[in-house]
């Protein structure tokens, strides 16, 4: 909610209205980066969430990329405190009968940057997003769930359940609605682009016998990818397997689960000396083709829900927040349609290539096919002897692919 005193902003004559549903990370940088733009919109902010406090302790430990600082960075909203540097990648696979497999590795200083990459906790980033949100007078209306009702010219925002708040000032009409909440793969309804990889990301802390230095492991294995992310002096990691096993590591005796583990991880990680497992989630991608109807507009999960392989999930949502507030900054509500065409053509490579590239690491890793190894192993060797695409590759991870 807003601080006492700071009442919510209206817009100028001529400026539209614009309700944007989730204040999570996606949703409040649309609304700081509006107001930063000077942007004279009426913005209204609804989330489900009972209070500001609820989603803080999330645990969830995020990968945001080099651009992603940046923007918060210039937001306010970077927790520098709580982040721990990602200055290179090892990315490589498991496969078992190949006597030598290629690595690639990506590091910070071929592009010229300190990092590639940063971790965060979730709650530690929400924390620094609200406070930002708070200093620039941005009222968020929590205990209000809402559902859209598209249309061709505004957006009706109508009830979703009691809710807990104050205040509840639905239905309503707004010239845009920004939705920004989507949930977790297994609590959306399936969209047009949709697949079940048929595995389940657990997800813990790792302590390894070696120093990380700020690597972060991309492992493939042929259940899926484990993804070791430097956080403090250890690392959080993601262990995707399929839903058998995961129940079965659950289940199990840690020290088994341990000793599984050891024998995924490449060398460079050392000797893993304690594991402790958080939970775990099913994996999938789903997504909407297009990210807009008529005047509403879907953001992060609302729009695409990927595969963690590569962490570009919130990197991508936060790059379509950086360009929806850039388009719609200073347009009139007679220009929103404009703006929106333009909008869904700037955004169309980033959520094409990246869409395509979390789907075949996914899968393709996976393959069982005997020359599958071999070929898979061929390609990541010619990445790594070819410097230059590795370093076009490293680029576009860390800043996005732009028409």
């Amino acid at each position: 909610m807003a601080e006492p005193g700071v009442a919510p902003r209206a817009g100028a004559a001529g400026s539209p209205r614009i309700a944007i549903v989730g204040a999570g990370p996606v949703g409040l940088s649309v609304a700081l980066q509006l107001r930063q733009l000077g942007s004279q919109a009426e913005l209204r902010l609804f989330d489900a969430q009972p209070h500001a406090g609820a989603a803080t302790a999330d645990p969830r430990v995020l990968a945001l990329s080099e651009g992603s600082r940046q923007l918060l960075q210039a937001l306010g909203a970077w927790p520098a405190d709580a982040a721990t540097a990602i200055r290179s990648i090892h990315v490589s696979q498991h496969a078992a009968g190949l006597a030598s497999l290629p690595r690639v590795m990506l590091r910070a200083q071929d592009s010229g940057l300190a990092a590639l990459g940063y971790t965060v906790r979730y709650g530690e980033l929400l924390l620094a997003l609200q406070g930002a949100a708070r200093a620039a007078g941005i009222d968020v209306r929590y205990g209000t769930p809402v559902r859209v009702q598209p249309g061709d010219a505004s957006a009706r925002l109508l009830a979703d359940g009691d809710g807990s708040g104050d205040a509840q000032p639905v239905p309503q009409d707004f010239d845009l609605a920004v939705l920004a909440e989507g949930g977790a793969f297994h609590d959306q309804r399936q969209r047009e682009l949709h697949r079940d990889y048929a595995q389940t990301a657990l997800i813990g802390h790792l302590r390894c016998d070696r120093a990380h230095d700020g690597l972060a492991v991309e492992r493939f294995t042929e259940h899926g990818p484990v993804a070791l992310l430097p956080r403090g002096a250890d690392y959080a990691l993601v262990w995707c397997v399929p839903p058998q096993q995961a129940q079965d590591v659950l289940r199990g005796e840690p020290a088994q689960a341990l000793q599984a583990l050891q024998r995924l991880l490449p060398a460079c990680c050392g000797r893993a000396l304690e594991l402790r497992l958080f939970g775990s989630y099913p994996l999938g991608l789903n997504a909407r083709v297009r990210a807009r109807q008529g005047r509403t507009v879907q953001l992060g999960n609302a729009a695409q829900t990927l595969h963690p392989v590569a962490g570009q999930g919130l990197n991508l949502g936060l790059r379509d927040s950086a360009t929806l507030a850039r388009l719609l900054a200073g347009v009139p509500e007679s220009g929103l349609d404009a703006a929106l065409r333009r909008y869904e053509l700037a955004r169309a490579p980033d959520r094409v290539a990246l869409l395509g590239l979390t789907d075949l690491l996914a899968r393709a890793f996976t393959w069982g096919a005997p020359p599958a190894a071999a070929l898979r192993a061929g390609a990541l060797a010619a990445l790594s002897a070819a410097a230059p695409l590795r370093r076009a590759l490293q680029r576009r991870m860390v800043f996005g692919w732009r028409g």
